[in-house]
């Protein structure tokens, strides 16, 4: 069919039910990713060496071990106090807020998983916004994009650059060191953060409409 061989069309329908799983989250994605594995193996898409041969790949070695770091801090309650620390820092003005949050946030996602950080300082940041009265879209949208720049600052920050730096190395090139993106992650963390009125000019584009528009516009 189509000119596909029998193992080309199995492996197009393990793929599209393994996204129809990862996108409506029937089943953990932990198990997803096994029953994946499984079914290759199962079908004959792949022996039992290539099959398994991703659990001795470096890059997936190491996003396990960031997902097994990032519930340790959740777990042992380290996460919340790095970010009450973070929340006492960052003062009563919103710029010292932003200044404080956004590098704070970007250093934290390039050794964990940004999800992780996220959840954890959206707690923290709502607070900080609720008792020194300021608006939380000037807080939030800063802080959601200190995350994803803070992935560009070390290899591990995003499976990517990981798995550029494997391919790197099977071509008999030399690998990625660990900080080898830092001065692009740190150059557009610091451009970004170092201008915090832009930022929440910004971000808090919608605060500055009246209050008539807000309780009129349809897209308020």
């Amino acid at each position: 069919m189509f000119g596909l061989s029998p193992q080309q069309i199995l492996f197009l329908l393990i793929l599209v039910a393994a996204i129809v799983l990862f996108v409506t989250e029937w089943i953990r994605t932990d198990v997803v990713a096994v029953m994946i594995v499984i079914a290759l193996y199962v079908t004959h898409v792949l022996d039992a060496k290539d099959a398994l041969s991703g659990f001795s790949s470096e890059p997936a070695i190491v996003v396990a071990g960031i997902f097994v770091l990032s519930a340790s801090l959740h777990v042992t309650g380290l996460s919340d106090t790095i970010g009450n620390w973070i929340g006492r820092l960052a003062g009563n003005s919103l710029g010292r807020a932003i200044a404080v949050i956004m590098p704070s946030v970007a250093l934290l996602s390039a050794f964990t998983h940004h999800v992780t950080t996220t959840a954890m300082m959206v707690p923290v940041t709502l607070d900080l916004a609720r008792e020194r009265k300021m608006p939380a879209s000037k807080l939030l949208m800063p802080m959601s994009f200190a995350a994803s720049l803070g992935t560009a600052i070390t290899i591990i920050g995003a499976p990517a650059f990981l798995i550029a730096s494997n391919t790197l190395q099977q071509s008999g090139r030399a690998g990625l060191g660990i900080f080898s993106i830092a001065p692009i992650g740190l150059a557009l963390s610091l451009e970004i953060t170092g201008y915090p009125s832009e930022t929440a000019h910004f971000t808090g584009a919608f605060d500055r409409i009246s209050p008539g528009c807000q309780r009129t516009c349809s897209w308020s």
